[in-house]
């Protein structure tokens, strides 16, 4: 028995010395291999590319993606000034990318929210997810819903004396866009019904003329137009009325009123109804547009 336990112990210490020297082959092996390069623990910097090729009054629209990852969507980062709006994932498909062979899931398309939709001018800027860096492209303004007395209200009214009147509002934008709607205040004593938008080059040519939806009580009518405006040019937006206009009176006495990105310069009237305008007043005659940009 003796014997047989002294064999043992020189077996187990073989296996002893046969895993130390295993050990040892393997700490040499992995001291003559060369060390890992940094890059393995550090991907490259992001490479962005992306642009902010639209925002209007329905969407904030472009495409966004890092070409050291070109496989992968990434997001973006929305902003109102210095507000932050939301965040959008950059995964929608675009065209023009699969037609280079590049993976073509990098393009968003995030909602306007209302409260940009408020009738002032509003700096819209797109970022990379997660950083500083704007997109090509960004910022870009928008103004939605912008109107000339967005909450006037009429303090007298005057007799159109027998006579039917064409009357309304010169107004310039410091923005292109589109304008929607005319609107006009009629006052209670005009009776509903009868009464047509126009809105005028400042020279006398009529560009848009529709008849107003009009409500059966009085104040502000509606009616639906789609003409485009260029910044910094005056137009006309004007009325017909049968028997009483509402109005206040000199309002525009210390000059033009600003409002978001349109500019009322001041009143006109002429009779009859139909005609171009031409005879000044400080007065407000109640007629306003409602106007987007960009277009």
């Amino acid at each position: 028995m003796k014997y047989t336990k002294s064999r043992k112990h020189l077996i187990s210490l073989r296996y002893l010395y046969f895993a130390l020297a295993l050990c040892g082959i393997v700490i040499a092996a992995l001291a003559s291999s060369p060390a890992p390069t940094q890059a393995a623990f550090n991907p490259p910097a992001p490479a962005y590319d992306g642009a902010l090729e639209k925002a209007d009054c329905s969407f904030i629209v472009g495409y966004a993606l890092d070409q050291n990852s070109p496989d992968v969507s990434i997001s973006v980062d929305i902003y109102d000034g210095p507000t932050f709006l939301g965040s959008a994932p950059a995964y929608l498909f675009r065209r023009e990318l699969s037609d280079e062979g590049i993976y073509p899931y990098h393009g968003f398309r995030f909602p306007t929210p209302t409260s940009v939709r408020d009738g002032k001018i509003h700096q819209i800027s797109v970022k990379f997810g997660g950083t500083y860096i704007d997109l090509s492209g960004s910022p870009q303004h928008i103004a939605c819903g912008s109107s000339l007395f967005p909450t006037a209200v009429p303090q007298s009214i005057a007799s159109g004396e027998g006579k039917t009147w064409e009357q309304g509002v010169e107004f310039s934008s410091s923005m292109s866009g589109i304008i929607t709607k005319v609107r006009f205040w009629r006052a209670a004593e005009e009776p509903a019904g009868g009464h047509t938008a126009k809105i005028w080059t400042a020279s006398g040519t009529k560009l848009i003329w529709a008849p107003f939806d009009e409500t059966s009580g009085p104040g502000w009518q509606y009616a639906t137009v789609n003409l485009p405006i260029t910044a910094g040019v005056r137009y006309r937006v004007t009325y017909n009325i049968n028997y009483v206009v509402a109005k206040t009176f000199g309002v525009f006495a210390n000059g033009p009123i600003t409002k978001g990105p349109l500019t009322a310069w001041g009143s006109y009237y002429s009779t009859p109804g139909g005609t171009f305008p031409t005879t000044y007043s400080t007065s407000n005659l109640f007629a306003d547009v409602v106007f987007n940009s960009p277009r």
